[in-house]
């Protein structure tokens, strides 16, 4: 499934997107949770769920993103 939401967004790290994932994981969503409501809500795989929560908390960054969505062809 493609995702929903453009490169400018990705980009910008106060998206309403990436707040969205933030004040999930500050309620404690799990991982699984939070990945499988990207996937829902903005599209994209497995992968590409992981990687925007982690793009949101910090663990990584933007570029790695963009690198493996560019390398599927995003």
């Amino acid at each position: 499934m493609d995702l929903k939401v453009g490169r400018s967004t990705l980009l910008d790290s106060n998206a309403v997107e990436y707040q969205w994932i933030r004040m999930m994981a500050s309620e404690g969503c799990t991982r699984q949770v939070i990945n499988a409501s990207i996937q829902r809500c903005l599209g994209g795989d497995a992968q590409t769920a992981d990687l925007l929560r982690k793009v949101a908390t910090k663990q990584c960054s933007v570029n790695e993103l963009l690198t493996t969505l560019e390398s599927q062809h995003y």
